[in-house]
């Protein structure tokens, strides 16, 4: 019994055997298959979300400005009253105006519900010819005040546009009051900003409009007008005007037509002194308001242009940018423009007629 009795005591004292090879290495992939495991789930749990994300995206709106151009708006209704005589003249104008081509490429609808006009830079022309004190109202979409109190202006809008699609959508923009005397009109230096519940969905940056432009053929009066005898401080008056106008087109940005038109005439017939030169066609305008792109760069860009068109192509420099233009010369901008339709560039924007100084 007491040998029983030891034997039984030894068993319970003795130690357990160590874990053999095998066990240890079961135990590691067993941990392993643990981590991979939860690594799988974080995994999965992760690329779901993913696929929620790129559904949703595929299933929600996603507008863009697709295209867009400084145009005008016809029909614009323009009410004069004279401050003397209180007569009121009401006449349409065709006002500077922006053509935009909205694209949803998402699938559901796209909601704009406020425009908001932030302006850089106002410069009212003013008459020269102190024709008489007059109040001017236009009907433009957005009016902007002839003095900011804040740099922008919110217009409320109601703009839905249906998923996959594209629409056009043309907006006038002018000053609400009126110029103290009749001028040439004013020119703003904007960028229009499209906005969903405060939130900017797309910008269209430096835009420069000038208003406003009778139906009547303005700018042939305008030039004519100038070139007739006026009371003293007339010539100065233009030559101001006429500085006023070359800094704006200098401006890097999209132009209204009629401004550009309106210098290049202006400038042709001798207003604010005389300058020899030839009609050509402007063809494309790079900003450079720092002087900073070499001749390289510049004799590329008119490769590019002779290759594309087929043509003659010269550049000059000015303050702010990089002119290329085929240089004609033309008898004069109707001829000019024929040129454009002939090259199949009639847009303004790709083509346009401008008068060039001779090299002095």
């Amino acid at each position: 019994m007491a040998g029983r009795r030891g034997s039984g005591s030894g068993d319970r004292s003795r130690p357990s055997a160590p874990p053999t090879a095998w066990w240890r290495l079961r135990r590691v992939w067993v941990a392993a298959g643990s981590v991979l495991a939860a690594a799988g789930a974080v995994a999965g749990v992760l690329s779901w979300i993913e696929a929620r994300r790129a559904n949703e995206a595929a299933l929600g709106s996603d507008l863009r400005v697709a295209e867009y151009r400084v145009t005008t708006k016809s029909d614009v209704t323009q009410t004069s009253t004279s401050a003397v005589t209180e007569e009121e003249t009401v006449r349409e104008v065709d006002a500077a105006a922006v053509d935009i081509v909205l694209e949803n490429r998402g699938e559901q609808p796209a909601l704009i519900n406020e425009i908001e006009v932030v302006v850089r830079a106002q410069d009212a022309l003013t008459g020269c010819s102190g024709a008489g004190p007059l109040h001017v109202t236009t009907d433009y979409d957005i009016r902007i005040p002839p003095e900011l109190r804040s740099r922008s202006v919110r217009e409320p809008v109601l703009f839905n546009l249906g998923g996959r699609s594209r629409e056009r959508i043309l907006i006038s923009l002018g000053s609400s009051a009126s110029e103290a005397y009749a001028g040439w009109g004013t020119i703003f230096t904007v960028d229009l900003r499209l906005k969903r519940d405060s939130e900017i969905v797309a910008t269209i940056p430096n835009l420069v409009l000038m208003q406003p432009w009778q139906r009547d053929d303005t700018i042939a009066r305008m030039v004519s007008e100038t070139l007739g005898d006026h009371t003293p401080g007339y010539t100065d008056c233009v030559a101001a005007h006429m500085r006023t106008l070359k800094r704006a087109i200098d401006r890097p940005g999209t132009h209204s037509p009629h401004m550009v038109e309106l210098y290049d005439r202006l400038r042709a017939a001798g207003a604010g002194g005389t300058v020899e030169g030839i009609w050509t066609t402007e063809l494309e305008t790079v900003p450079d308001p720092d002087g900073a792109i070499g001749l390289d760069t510049v004799h590329d860009g008119v490769q590019r242009l002779e290759e594309t068109l087929d043509t003659t192509v010269l550049f000059r420099f000015t303050e702010t940018a990089v002119v290329y233009y085929h240089p004609g010369p033309f008898d004069g901008p109707d001829q000019a423009r024929a040129w454009c339709r002939e090259h199949g560039l009639a847009v303004p924007s790709l083509c346009r007629p401008r008068y060039v100084p001779a090299e002095g």
